[in-house]
């Protein structure tokens, strides 16, 4: 049985799927590994390293994706390269489904089993193969750099010749994986960092990461049964902002985290609040492809407003794209794991992990 990969467009995407150390087990299991030449050379891996591990690298791109079992990628194919998959091929990758209906139905009705892995259940079974924490952690920690980098100041408590100097205030807004990993990230950075969830039962979690937890004074709606933020009714929202304002207007960078899968990412930041921030302060806004917590500037661009640089960056894992390869490869052998037996695709229908990720169910699209 083939398992394939060809490199992504690298104007968009940096990680790879199969990495050496993940190929070596491919091939340790009796599958044949095929990718598409230099593959992994952007992130320093040649060619001759694949070969060394008996992996085929071809230059034709048509002749592995049609000769492929099973096609593992980050993201959906282009559509001329999808008009080459072929009946009862298994492609699996981050297919996002809500935004790429048409694209789905069209390898379903070609009796193309798509796998979608941010649809992972949150159960302990599926802890190995979960590709949205593994990716979450990456961005989340990228995001703190990137706060420090853009801040015209110090993170940490500095006392020198010259006097005292304060450490920065971090706001962190979204105590899900990405934003734990931020505030533990500015804590180690020095600075002083709170935290803040809709779900108050994430408040132990942010002390244990060094944060500060943010409780306001109005009624949580907790997480739901998948351990994911509920979506908050307008009226709700709307109390939340104006009890986080003072908070985000005095800090000297905010990281927000929230979003809702397959929905618009909640409004947090506003105009407002920006323009009662003080000059040089920063927001990092993780959320900016479904829409952005903040109100001012555009996903994928650096804008500075009233002073106040907003960075929405777009596919923030790029900048660590050698390990946010290697666990997204990780995550995905995993998963491998499960549904192949005796070297073929053997789907368990029954399985809640395939229940969820298998996009050849209406249920998963609608």
């Amino acid at each position: 049985m083939k398992i394939a990969s060809i490199l992504e467009n690298q104007k968009i995407e940096k990680r790879i799927a199969i990495t050496p150390e993940i190929a070596k087990k491919y091939i340790s299991l009796g599958l044949e590994v095929v990718l598409s030449e230099n593959y992994g050379t952007h992130l320093g891996i040649k060619d001759e390293e694949y070969n060394e591990l008996g992996v085929s690298i071809l230059n034709d791109e048509k002749e592995i994706i049609s000769n492929a079992d099973i096609i593992v990628q980050l993201g959906l194919l282009s559509d001329d390269k999808n008009s080459l998959l072929r009946e009862n091929q298994t492609f699996i990758g981050v297919l996002n489904p809500y935004d790429n209906k048409d694209k789905i139905d069209n390898l379903v009705k070609k009796n193309i089993n798509p796998f979608s892995l941010e649809l992972l259940p949150r159960i302990t079974r599926a802890q190995s193969m979960d590709i949205l924490s593994s990716q979450a952690s990456i961005a989340g920690y990228q995001s703190s750099l990137l706060a420090a980098n853009h801040l015209k100041k110090y993170f940490p408590m500095l006392i020198t010749a010259a006097g005292t100097i304060s450490p920065a205030k971090i706001l962190v807004i979204g105590a899900g994986v990405a934003g734990l990993q931020a505030i533990a990230t500015c804590n180690r950075l020095g600075a002083k960092v709170t935290g803040f969830d809709v779900r108050q039962s994430t408040k132990e979690q942010v002390e244990s990461v060094g944060g500060k937890f943010l409780e306001l004074n109005y009624e949580y709606d907790d997480s739901d049964k998948q351990g994911y933020a509920k979506e908050q009714s307008l009226d709700k929202q709307e109390k939340q902002n104006e009890l986080l304002s003072k908070y985000i207007q005095s800090s000297d960078c905010v990281i927000t985290t929230a979003s809702i899968p397959g929905k618009k990412a909640p409004l947090i930041v506003t105009k407002k609040n920006i323009e009662n921030m003080n000059f040089g302060s920063v927001i990092i806004d993780l959320a900016g492809e479904s829409g952005g917590n903040c109100e001012i500037g555009d996903y994928g661009e650096v804008t500075n407003f009233s002073g106040v640089i907003i960075d929405k960056p777009k596919n923030i894992t790029n900048l660590v794209s050698e390990h946010s390869s290697l666990v997204f490869s990780r995550n995905v052998e995993a998963y491998l794991d499960l549904i192949i037996d005796e070297n073929k695709v053997n789907l368990d229908p029954n399985d809640e992990i395939i229940k969820s990720t298998n996009l050849n169910l209406e249920a998963k699209i609608e």
